[in-house]
């Protein structure tokens, strides 16, 4: 059996040294540097790419 583990990491200083910051009205959970003080969403959705736009704009 395979475990991953995932680790997270600061995006402003890549400190190591978080803690969990509540859940935003998205549903995302957010995190708290305890080394630089920066507040932000662990795992942020990725934007949409070009050919993903084009398609929802014929859909819509």
């Amino acid at each position: 059996m395979i475990i991953e583990k995932k680790v997270h990491t600061c995006r402003k200083c890549h400190s190591k040294v978080l803690t969990k910051n509540n859940i935003n009205v998205c549903g995302n959970l957010q995190y708290h540097c305890k080394t630089c003080g920066a507040y932000g969403v662990l795992e942020p959705r990725e934007p949409y790419t070009e050919k993903e736009q084009e398609l929802i704009i014929k859909a819509y």
